[in-house]
């Protein structure tokens, strides 16, 4: 892993990749001295934030998505996310695979009086949208969500045989075993993600903290095959379906 900068930094941006150098233990590079290499993981300062590269593949923070889900739902298409979380407002949720933290803002903005706690196996992702959500310019719906959201560092798994913590929901989102190629987002995330799938063992040890787990995957996935949910909801379009276990 290296620090770099975008391209014609100002003094801030250099300034914040020395920092980033330290805090991460790696080697700060001037861009113009910069050249990309196979498989290593490089973070770059940009003018408003943070982003990543790891094989031509850019990884950076937008609230396209949950922007996108919002609206689709105040214009009254069904979300089925929020619909298989049952919410009520108050709850205390433990989104497992927090990713580019898109559904970790939806879900929050649908906790007024509650939270969302976040797990990323990632540093650098884990960097890059905690860094994203305190841009400036974001939605004050974004920014008002984000004060209910709580991201670690940790793989669930571990955290799940460990955690004395009680939830009202367990959300998880891993990998697709059948993944969308044509997805601009997804494909940036690749090469960061964790890959390890979802088990019956880890689906019973949620069992004993939290009342209800929603688990998403596609249609083709054998998720849906191999766990018995209680109910499936999702849509055939999206070929995307969440599995709930109620308790």
């Amino acid at each position: 892993m290296v620090v770099t900068t975008a391209h014609k930094p100002d003094h801030q941006q250099i300034n914040r990749a020395k920092s980033l150098s330290v805090q991460l233990g790696c080697k700060y590079i001037p861009r113009r001295h910069f050249r990309f290499i196979e498989d290593e993981v490089v973070v770059i300062t940009e003018r408003n934030g943070i982003s990543a590269m790891k094989n031509g593949k850019h990884l950076f923070f937008h609230p396209s998505l949950a922007v996108l889900r919002k609206s689709n739902f105040e214009l009254g298409q069904r979300d089925y996310l929020i619909e298989s979380l049952s919410l009520k407002g108050n709850e205390k949720v433990l989104d497992c695979t927090l990713g580019l933290g898109s559904e970790a803002i939806l879900i929050a903005h649908f906790l007024p009086e509650g939270k969302v706690k976040c797990l990323e196996s990632s540093k650098i992702v884990k960097m890059i949208v905690e860094n994203g959500l305190q841009e400036e310019n974001l939605p004050d719906w974004v920014v008002d969500a984000s004060k209910r959201i709580e991201i670690y560092e940790g793989n669930y798994k571990v955290f799940i045989r460990k955690s004395r913590e009680q939830f009202d929901c367990i959300y998880v989102d891993p990998m697709f075993e059948h993944p969308e190629l044509k997805s601009a987002a997804m494909n940036s995330l690749r090469p960061f993600a964790d890959y390890s799938g979802i088990t019956n063992e880890d689906l019973e040890i949620m069992k004993k903290i939290t009342k209800r787990i929603v688990v998403k995957a596609r249609w083709n996935d054998s998720i849906f095959e191999k766990y018995k949910f209680d109910r499936v909801v999702g849509s055939l379009k999206s070929n995307i379906g969440y599995g709930v276990i109620e308790l």
